[in-house]
């Protein structure tokens, strides 16, 4: 069966928690790229969604963090209940996991050389639960998370991001489902996260923490990830405009949508990271999607930069 399409769009946890803090031509346009994509997603009709996606320490934490996972299971659910206030979610949900065909992708990696480790059962953030709230509330389409690591050095290259993606694209060309590829992030932002070349405060010290621990530091600091909310809004009051590049997104979007994979092949982590912040690092999940769609031309449906939500947001669909 065909691939039938793909979409790459941002998953700020603002869209969900704090809509409305944007100014209104933002928030119009943002919510009408969305639903354009919902649409695409409907018509398209994916028996499953392969989706990359970076882990936001719901998974894998700094003591263990592959560079390339793929997540093996029958099931998996998100968000995790300590985010459910954070992004406005009632309930944990649980999603169909595709499980052979899962296995399938990951087997298909290593023999082509792209050492990538196995997941169980994952848990998903804001990284999945943003963009299928609002392309795909049901829930009922099955998913695959392939995991590229964004935020603990060192990471991959925007080439072996997009060899990635052809990579798990020639994986399933056989498949007789209907396929979609989803990439998940960006665009550039510098999210309230440790990492070692930024400074601390009280709310980056309980992070580092959590990210250095693991899952079992929330039973000594049940709020962490409650706190994050406000603390992005403070953020961006603090910071204004300079919570986001918008000449860097709107080159890495034109040089997307024209297919120019050469000249993005040329930016390296030292680039990305000066540029579009520690989390403009997520356009490696764009990068896989452009491979799995063979480098193709995309269409840019909306680019918004969105100070409040303190990430530049954007949103892109290829053809099938």
């Amino acid at each position: 069966m065909p691939v039938v399409g793909a979409i790459s769009a941002s998953h700020a946890p603002g869209i969900l928690g704090w809509p409305d803090d944007v100014t209104a031509a933002e928030n119009e346009a943002v919510f009408a790229a969305y639903d354009t994509l919902r649409q695409t997603v409907a018509e398209a009709g994916p028996d499953v969604i392969i989706a990359f996606l970076d882990d936001h320490f719901e998974n894998h934490f700094r003591n263990l963090m592959p560079s390339v996972s793929v997540a093996v299971a029958e099931e998996h659910t998100g968000p995790g209940e300590h985010l459910l206030e954070l992004l406005k979610f009632d309930a944990v949900q649980t999603f169909g996991g595709e499980k052979d065909l899962a296995e399938q992708i990951l087997r298909t990696l290593v023999a082509s050389g792209i050492d990538a480790a196995r997941m169980g059962s994952a848990e998903f953030g804001n990284n999945l639960m943003v963009p299928m709230r609002l392309l795909r509330p049901e829930g009922d389409i099955p998913i695959i998370p392939v995991y590229i690591n964004v935020f603990t050095p060192p990471l991959i290259t925007m080439q072996r991001a997009f060899e990635v993606g052809a990579a798990v694209r020639a994986a399933v060309e056989d498949s007789d489902k209907r396929i979609m590829f989803w990439g998940t992030g960006g665009l550039s932002h510098w999210p309230p996260i440790w990492e070692p070349s930024r400074g601390s405060d009280d709310f980056l010290t309980r992070m580092k923490t959590f990210q250095n621990e693991g899952r079992g530091y929330l039973e000594r600091d049940p709020d962490l990830w409650t706190d994050i909310g406000p603390y992005e809004i403070k953020m961006a009051e603090e910071m204004g405009d300079a919570c986001v590049n918008p000449e860097w997104d709107r080159e890495f979007l034109d040089l997307l949508s024209r297919g120019d994979m050469q000249s993005l092949f040329t930016w390296t982590y030292d680039d990305i990271e000066k540029q579009g912040g520690h989390g403009g690092h997520e356009i490696l999940n764009w990068m896989a999607v452009a491979g799995a769609m063979g480098g193709t031309a995309c269409e840019v449906l909306t680019y918004q930069p969105t100070p409040a939500w303190i990430c530049g947001t954007g949103a892109v669909r290829y053809p099938a």
